[in-house]
């Protein structure tokens, strides 16, 4: 097989082994399309279960009498809870990144692979949500807690949301606990009583305790996943598709270096959507110069999902 990388192109063209996959979603055993629904999951329930926490989060706070009276928390907190607020919002509300619709016509059919499920055409990196019944470009997962799934578009937004979400959590939590090691002596003058002031700053930080540890956790997972060039779902499947491509088992495809996925994920530059080794740099061909081989052409992961997945 000729080694020399201006051959190979990453053009969507299915031949081969997208009839093979088509053939094979035919046969009895494959999973039909009607076991997923064609509805769109309900986008304001998590949204009101999220604004409901915090609102409780700051409510116990304000009860157990640890909200800032003095200092430079005076106006962080509130500055912290606006920020989280409009950085939600725009993870929650923007249109992740979705896979545009062809024109219904012959020649489209016969250019672009459509998606078992919605007809987007299938496209590099692209993916099917289920929740959200649309196919979207560079999919990292579905977040329920954002009523939106976290694509092209809003996987930046995402992240400034756990940075500050997890800096907000983390100070009203030190603020609760606080209130219960030493703040409780000086309760005499207050209006709320005692014991419900302690079982308000008990359970306040407990709160932000358990949610802190979790926004935390996905906050050093997805800042470990831009570095390397990946999203969530590529990671979870890498053995697969690497498997299906005949590339080594932790090979990262779209992984361009640290400083240039960081510029990619934050739009100061544009997504080449292609393997690394498809651009034509030296220190790319030097880096792929092991592969077991170099795929040339997309074909559908698995016809059901509606991804693609470079093979040969």
């Amino acid at each position: 097989m000729d080694k020399e990388f201006g051959k190979y192109s990453f053009h969507a063209t299915m031949e081969a082994a997208t009839a093979a996959s088509l053939a094979s979603s035919s046969q009895p055993e494959a999973v039909s399309t009607a076991e997923f629904s064609l509805k769109p999951q309900a986008r304001w329930p998590p949204r009101a279960v999220w604004a409901a926490l915090h609102v409780c989060g700051l409510a116990l706070l304000e009860v157990s009498g640890g909200w800032p009276k003095e200092g430079m928390l005076v106006w962080m907190q509130p500055l912290l809870f606006a920020m989280t607020a409009v950085l939600y919002m725009g993870a929650s509300f923007r249109n992740p990144g979705y896979a545009e619709q062809p024109p219904r016509d012959l020649a489209t059919a016969l250019l672009y692979q459509p998606c078992a499920h919605c007809g987007a055409p299938l496209a590099p990196r692209t993916k099917h949500c289920h929740d959200c019944c649309r196919c979207v470009r560079r999919m990292d997962h579905h977040c329920w807690w954002l009523g939106n799934c976290v694509g092209e578009r809003t996987h930046c937004n995402f992240v400034g949301y756990l940075l500050v979400q997890t800096l907000l959590l983390v100070i009203t939590g030190i603020l609760a606990i606080s209130r219960c090691v030493i703040g409780l002596g000086e309760q005499d003058q207050a209006e709320v009583p005692a014991p419900l002031a302690l079982f308000a700053a008990v359970l306040c930080a407990a709160l932000c305790l358990l949610t802190g540890l979790a926004a935390l956790t996905l906050l050093l997972f997805q800042v470990a996943l831009v570095l390397r060039g990946e999203t969530t779902w590529e990671r979870l499947r890498r053995p697969q598709l690497n498997a299906a491509a005949k590339l080594k088992p932790d090979a990262r495809p779209y992984d361009r270096g640290v400083a240039r996925n960081i510029f990619i994920f934050c739009g100061c530059e544009s997504d080449p959507g292609c393997p690394a080794w498809e651009e034509n740099s030296e220190w790319q061909r030097a880096k792929y110069a092991d592969s077991l081989c170099l795929p040339v052409s997309y074909a559908a992961a698995q016809p059901i999902s509606g991804t693609m997945h470079p093979v040969l």
